[in-house]
């Protein structure tokens, strides 16, 4: 395989990658010179500040051209961009302090049915009903004599 005169198909791509090795070294050797020159890399100085300038001219035109048309600029949606990021970063925060918080409910929701009532009696009375009042004014209970304490509820009632 060292001896490429027998296959006669191989030869143009042998030549044609001795052909690209020889520019690329020729070329190589030319921009390399031209760069060491400091005439050259004065000129390419001013030439990039001033594209640089163009640039930034060019950014502020349509800038103020896209605010007369009362349309967003670039920056202003990379603008946007980075407060929906925000507000989707507090919202994902949000939804797992929600999931803690429910699963710490099923948890205590679990321990206090599991837990025996605790004892603690009612201590506050229910309202009284209120009597209605008849056309004469006089309530109907005014008509029931007064209760005493050894009087129960039952009595009491019609």
């Amino acid at each position: 395989m060292t001896d490429d005169q027998g296959e006669p198909f191989l030869e143009p791509m042998r030549m044609w990658r001795e052909w690209y090795q020889r520019s690329e070294k020729q070329w190589s050797e030319a921009l390399t010179d031209i760069m060491a020159d400091e005439k050259f890399g004065k000129t390419w100085g001013r030439m990039f500040q001033e594209w640089l300038h163009a640039q930034h001219m060019m950014a502020e035109l349509i800038g103020q051209q896209l605010a007369a048309l009362n349309m967003p600029s670039r920056s202003d949606i990379l603008s946007i961009r980075d407060r929906v990021g925000e507000m989707e970063d507090s919202v994902s925060a949000l939804t797992a302090e929600i999931v803690q918080l429910r699963q710490q409910m099923k948890k205590t929701a679990t321990t206090n049915a599991e837990k025996p009532p605790s004892g603690v009696k009612r201590t506050r009375k229910p309202a009284a009903k209120k009597t209605p009042v008849d056309e004469t004014g006089k309530t109907e209970a005014s008509s029931v004599a007064p209760k005493t304490s050894g009087d129960s509820e039952s009595a009491a009632m019609p």
